[in-house]
């Protein structure tokens, strides 16, 4: 995502957050100038309040334990008025439920580390106790979301 971001605004700094040092060590390998990686849990972002003006969650949300703490985390690390962009997967009531209870558990059977995905109202729910206002919600392609939100320019 990173490079991608670079490559479109190349003036721009990026902070890359990674689980682990190999992730890093990967991302790494595509750095670009003005970018920076951190190894940090999502759940938990290690950096001050109020630190960034955008953050984006491109198809990670749904391996994340405790996808509430990473709403909380985002909105502390946003400065006013900065936003969220989300990216992930989810569908309607009954997609969602084959692929928490069908689909997901035969993945995690394999190690492929996925948690669960969320239903547009789940998110609303955990989007409205970080206190970010909801912008943009498309649910592209039947399985695919892409939601930006914000955090108040006012606490």
């Amino acid at each position: 995502m990173t490079s991608l971001l670079h490559k479109r605004w190349p003036n721009r700094r990026y902070t890359g957050l990674g689980l682990t040092p190999k992730m890093i060590e990967v991302a790494r390998a595509k750095a670009c100038a003005n970018v920076r990686f951190v190894v940090g849990d999502c759940e938990d972002i290690p950096f001050e309040d109020s630190s960034f003006d955008v953050a984006i969650c491109s198809m990670s949300f749904h391996h994340y334990p405790n996808p509430q703490d990473f709403f909380d985390s985002v909105s502390r690390v946003l400065r006013p008025g900065g936003k969220l962009v989300l990216n992930d997967s989810t569908g309607n009531a009954l997609m969602v439920w084959f692929i928490n209870h069908a689909e997901l558990p035969l993945a995690n059977l394999l190690h492929k580390g996925d948690v669960r995905i969320y239903s547009r109202k789940k998110i609303e729910r955990m989007r409205q106790e970080s206190r970010l206002t909801l912008e943009v919600f498309r649910n592209d392609r039947l399985w695919h979301l892409h939601a930006v939100m914000r955090k108040p320019r006012t606490v």
